[in-house]
């Protein structure tokens, strides 16, 4: 046997290294995160489409859906009330929903930051940052004030200080045509939070899901005061909470903030990782093309799921995911109103059910300010989100700007990269839920991305 000279080997493996750092990968967030109890380890507006990672298999144990689904509406409000009052065995206090805010609404472990509500600003955890603690269902409309349920971790949340009073105790509901836009005044300065007029206040599309499964969880589990006996106390109606939901599905983030609230309580918010229990508890039918963590919809994952429409195209057998679903989406950056959030440097665009994000180490050429075409610079990272994509077909500003996008794609055996004109398109070997371009070489700019799925 010959002898293998080590030094020659050595330079090899550093160089495949080296090779591999450079190409960009394409993961499926959903299926491949393990989720922390320490810190939050998801990521706000990748879609939660299993609970593999998660403690829940542990939890539910003798709580099976299937079983819970046949009973009354009645019963299933009992079941899942005592469910999550008796594994609830460490009461919070107020100032918990401040000094854990870190850990809880951090995202990807990065407990520098933690992201409010409504305008998803990276704050951070220092009380002169300028940021509250929000109670997503109002003291005024029959919740707890800084006890009981206004202490619970799964209710209250960071927010701008502007935002939260421009809420005030409205309802959550339709703003109308002629709302006035609210953006964030300390720490989120210029961030837009939602809409408001008079009697409600409507969040942005990415956080409409939030607040619903929130105010679930408070009427359920704190279904003792007098407001909080009636879930239209805080929701224009019944059939806008169950729209919210569905059409803002769970993110990886809102289940990684159930993994860390869990640990520290000892329960969970069952409308995160079973959706559907929303719908039974009102006596309506499940939808069927609904995308969830537990997969009960039994839905094909079909898009504008999570936006409720677009521009769609292209039809279903009726089929799971990858079994005949074939259409296009696309999301154009000609208008903010698609741009959820934004600081200095990140900033996620979302439309029919993409989810586009940017973002840049630097605060240099601040990445949030331009739209319409949409500037990525130098060193930006870029990640796409969308179930079960086969082709992303990135529409630049100009030619030579597809050429400097299409040169910042290494293509791998996974998928292949070929650029035409102002076009950039990436095919994928296989359905994948997200994509990464690792960085990008220099600036450029985008019209629209158009994503094929299956």
């Amino acid at each position: 046997m010959k002898k293998i000279n080590v030094k020659i080997l050595s330079i090899f493996v550093m160089l495949v290294i080296l090779v591999s750092s450079f190409v960009p990968t394409s993961v499926s967030a959903a299926e491949t995160i393990e989720y922390s109890t320490e810190s939050n380890s998801g990521t706000r507006d990748v879609v939660c489409n299993t609970l593999d990672g998660t403690s829940a298999a542990s939890y539910y144990n003798n709580y099976n859906y299937d079983d819970l689904a046949k009973l009354s509406a009645s019963a299933l409000f009992t079941e899942l009330q005592t469910l999550m009052r008796n594994t609830h065995t460490y009461t919070s206090s107020y100032d918990d929903c401040h000094y854990k805010a870190n850990l809880t609404d951090c995202e990807n472990n990065n407990t520098d930051y933690l992201s409010l509500i409504y305008t998803s600003y990276d704050a951070t955890q220092s009380q002169w940052d300028g940021w509250n603690r929000e109670h997503v269902w109002p003291k005024s409309l029959g919740g707890d004030s800084t006890t009981g349920g206004g202490a619970d971790l799964h209710h209250i949340r960071p927010s701008d200080a502007g935002v939260n009073s421009s809420r005030g105790n409205k309802k959550y509901g339709e703003s109308g045509s002629g709302a006035t836009e609210k953006y964030g005044t300390n720490p989120a300065v210029g961030v837009l939070g939602g809409t408001y007029n008079s009697t409600y206040f409507e969040p942005l599309d990415n956080v409409k899901g939030d607040v619903a499964r929130i105010c679930l969880y408070v009427y359920v589990r704190w279904n003792t005061n007098w407001g909080a006996s009636d879930i239209t106390s805080v929701f224009q109606s019944v059939d806008i909470l169950l729209q919210w939901c569905e059409m803002d599905p769970v993110d990886t983030w809102e289940m990684g903030r159930n993994e860390v609230v869990g640990k520290i309580q000892g329960n969970r918010n069952v409308f995160i990782d079973y959706p559907e229990y929303a719908w039974l508890l009102f006596d309506r039918e499940v939808p069927n093309d609904m995308v969830t963590p537990s997969g009960k919809a039994m839905g094909t994952e079909t898009p504008g799921g999570s936006t409720g429409g677009g521009n769609v195209t292209g039809g279903s057998d009726g089929g799971e995911t990858g079994t005949g679903t074939v259409g296009t989406v696309t999301l154009s950056f000609d208008s903010t109103a698609n741009r959820t959030s934004f600081s200095t440097t990140k900033q996620v665009w979302q439309q029919n059910g993409i989810t586009f994000t940017n973002d840049k180490n630097s605060s240099t050429n601040d990445v949030a300010n331009y739209s319409n075409p949409v500037r990525l610079y130098g060193g930006s990272s870029v990640t796409v989100d969308y179930p079960s994509m086969t082709e992303i077909v990135f529409a630049c500003d100009s030619s030579s700007y597809a050429t400097t996008l299409g040169g910042s794609i290494a293509a791998n055996s996974n998928y292949t990269v070929t650029t035409s004109g102002n076009n950039v398109t990436v095919t994928f070997d296989s359905p994948t839920d997200s994509f990464v371009i690792s960085s990008l070489t220099a600036q450029v700019r985008l019209d629209s991305i158009s994503v094929t799925y299956n």
